[in-house]
């Protein structure tokens, strides 16, 4: 496969193939419960959500289990050590915080369509569930399942895929392009394309998508599994609200020390590389 055609095969059809499965599995799930429930379905989103994940969890268990059989790669992922575990908790804040800076600046705009953008935001962020049950297979989903599969889909095969190439800016950027494109409703395409390039940064930082489901697993917790089973208040909001801005500085510090370490390790790399180049050429005189 020639270089252009394999590069419109990762950066191209791969992503739109991932991004029609989710559709396809979103679809699957909310597809009998609508037959179910009638035109008032959206009662019962947290179902919905949790038949997805379930759904989702499935596919990506019998991809991961098809790839292994047939000796082919499969996303890195591993236990990690402290640094990754570190690095990951204080991107997911840091990613909470970059939102509440991202709604404050944007809530602040004098501009109509933004104004308007927020608003159909916070009508598509109601939580329409009718039972407690309901709302706890949405926290559920929300929290663990949906994470897992995104981050497989888009950090685990899309990102990983164009990362062949050696150029990881330019795929953290795309992958994130296609990761925020896909939330769909233009405000949560805002923050999700910036969540999403410190999740690619943290998949290609750590090599490891365990680190980039932790991350996305507390964003998407203090994000709004709180917010779903409790009623949080004012100055609890608050503190948390103080904590996210603020690991903004440490993620920076922590994030700037991984990428010298990563290039200082393979400057030592290279240098070993050459030297038994070296040294072969000198047994071979």
């Amino acid at each position: 496969m020639s270089n252009r055609r394999k590069f419109a095969f990762r950066f191209l059809l791969v992503p739109v193939i991932c991004i029609l499965a989710y559709f396809t599995v979103i679809f699957m799930a909310a597809l009998p419960i609508a037959a179910f429930c009638g035109e008032n379905y959206l009662d019962y989103e947290g179902t919905i959500y949790f038949v997805e994940g379930i759904i989702g969890v499935v596919a990506i268990t019998l991809w991961i289990l098809i790839r292994k059989n047939s000796a082919a790669s499969i996303p890195p992922c591993s236990p990690g050590n402290p640094i990754d575990w570190t690095f990951g908790i204080l991107s997911a804040l840091t990613m909470l915080g970059i939102a509440v800076i991202y709604f404050y600046l944007a809530s602040h705009m004098s501009v109509s369509f933004v104004k308007k953008a927020l608003e159909d935001y916070d009508d598509m962020m109601e939580v329409r569930s009718v039972t407690r049950l309901d709302v706890y297979l949405n926290a559920i989903a929300t929290c663990f399942m949906i994470p897992v599969i995104e981050e497989v889909l888009f950090r685990g095969i899309i990102l990983e895929g164009m990362l062949e190439f050696k150029r990881p800016v330019l795929a953290i950027v795309f992958s994130s392009l296609y990761f925020g494109g896909m939330h769909g409703q233009i405000v949560q395409i805002g923050y999700a394309l910036l969540a999403g390039m410190i999740l690619g940064a943290v998949y290609y930082l750590t090599r490891n998508l365990l680190m980039s489901i932790l991350a996305h697993i507390i964003f998407n917790i203090f994000g709004s599994g709180i917010y779903l089973l409790f009623n949080v208040s004012e100055k609890a909001d608050n503190v948390l609200t103080i904590i996210q801005i603020a690991s903004i500085l440490p993620f920076t510090v922590l994030f700037i020390y991984i990428v010298w370490k990563k290039k200082k390790d393979a400057r030592v790399k290279n240098g070993e590389t050459r030297g038994e180049g070296i040294t072969e050429g000198e047994e071979s005189v």
